[in-house]
């Protein structure tokens, strides 16, 4: 089965290769990718420590398995943390979030030779895959060097479990060589047994990021220029195409309600500067939080912040008087509207939520957040919470509380690892 995959991936590299090394999120970290460390790397193992190996693909699945990790180092003092990531943001997120004693790398590319050096490089005593990433090769030599390997905050979608469905015999083969799988709710329970997970290593322990941890905001010394009056509204995790419709909507809004601020915080900040020219089309001015204290003195009052910083999208979060959760005007699928309400910020988001479907489904219940169809749907909701001090702050204590009664996910996931590394001699 490796060589049919090795040839499989080489088919496509060939096509993908030069996207592969000069640009997209593969760019960065190649060398890694294809099992070359550096000088760095061979340090850190040099304290011959046992390791646990954390994998979460990009920003989303590195800060949902923050409070995952610091359960890990409580419980094992003794051993050191690896944390692997396919994407540039990712990493960048992943060095924020480890310690001096933590490594970060990219995750090498599946193919059965550069896996295999890998783990016989590292050699961690156990192996951990945030949410749903099925890698064959990687999993394959785990298995065989009979490391245990689980799943943890697992979800599957309803487009990747159409496509699971379609190759369920080859999955099946390769889920049966997992050790364990904490989905985070039933249905995605039921769809990993669906597609070949054995039912006893099935359990469901709830979503990780009820369990993320709040900083203390740093900004909240920082001034970036709000007089007393001004409510800021923060649109976060923004894509292509949704800064135009928060852009018309800051317009109208400004017409009756002169008194807010909007900052604009892309899910890439590579796209900035396309932001500033899509708000420049508008005849709106902008500044960068990364040079905002060169601008406070010259600034108008009425300039769009744009966030062109990773990492510290929370602390603005805690600034805002009302977050608009992006990627949900348009069908990208949303992102976590858990990170606000952490903060008991009253939070909207748009009709496409799909890949937050569960989450989504509970805010509403619990009238902890509002759903909005379109742009004018949008425009009447900021207007009537802007407007209405009393909804504002009931939407926002629920939408904390809510959070604060799902937490637990990470000591729930603790009580299942324990099962499977119980034999392990570990520090």
């Amino acid at each position: 089965m490796r060589l049919i995959l090795d040839l499989i991936y080489i088919v496509l590299a060939v096509f993908y290769l030069p996207a592969l090394i000069f640009q997209g999120k593969h760019k960065t970290g190649f060398r890694e990718r294809c099992g070359i460390y550096s000088e760095k790397v061979k340090a850190w193992l040099a304290d011959e420590k046992p390791v646990i190996w954390v994998h979460a693909v990009s920003v989303g699945e590195i800060r949902a398995a923050a409070p995952l990790i610091k359960v890990l180092r409580e419980r094992f003092p003794a051993m050191k943390i690896l944390l692997s990531t396919i994407t540039p943001t990712g990493n960048a997120v992943a060095h924020q979030l480890a310690t001096a004693k933590e490594l970060v790398i990219f995750f090498p590319f599946d193919l059965s030779q550069i896996v295999a050096k890998t783990i016989n490089l590292f050699k961690p005593r156990f192996f951990l895959v945030m949410e749903t990433e099925i890698w064959p090769n990687m999993i394959s030599c785990v298995s065989t060097k009979k490391i245990p390997l689980a799943i943890v905050n697992g979800r599957i979608s309803d487009k990747a479990f159409s496509k699971y469905k379609l190759g369920a015999w080859f999955f099946k083969l390769i889920l049966k060589k997992i050790d364990l799988f904490c989905m985070q709710t039933e249905l995605d329970a039921q769809r990993i047994t669906r597609i070949g997970a054995d039912k006893t290593k099935v359990h469901i322990t709830g979503n990780l990021k009820f369990d993320q941890i709040v900083e203390t905001s740093k900004h909240n010394d920082i001034s970036i220029g709000l007089k007393k009056e001004e409510k800021l509204i923060v649109a976060g995790s923004t894509h292509d195409h949704e800064e135009e419709i928060i852009a018309r909507v800051y317009i109208k809004l400004k017409k009756t309600i002169p008194d807010i601020r909007l900052l604009i915080a892309p899910r890439h900040p590579q796209r900035t500067a396309d932001i500033e020219r899509t708000l420049k089309n508008y005849n709106l001015r902008c500044v960068y939080i990364s040079t905002i204290e060169e601008h406070l003195k010259d600034m108008k009052g009425d300039e769009i912040f744009i966030l062109d910083t990773m990492g510290v999208l929370n602390e603005f979060y805690a600034l805002a008087d009302i977050v608009f959760v992006g990627g949900s005007l348009i069908p990208h699928g949303g992102h976590n509207p858990i990170e606000p309400a952490l903060y008991a910020k009253p939070v909207i988001f748009g009709k496409h939520m799909f890949n937050f479907l569960d989450i989504t489904r509970i805010f509403l219940k619990h009238n902890a957040a509002i759903q909005v169809e379109d742009e004018a749907c949008l425009i009447d909701t900021f207007t009537e919470l802007l407007t209405n001090n009393q909804k504002c702050q009931i939407l926002a204590e629920r939408a904390q509380e809510l959070v604060l009664k799902n937490k637990g996910t990470s000591q729930r996931i603790m009580g299942c690892l324990e099962k499977i590394i119980s034999n392990l001699r570990l520090g």
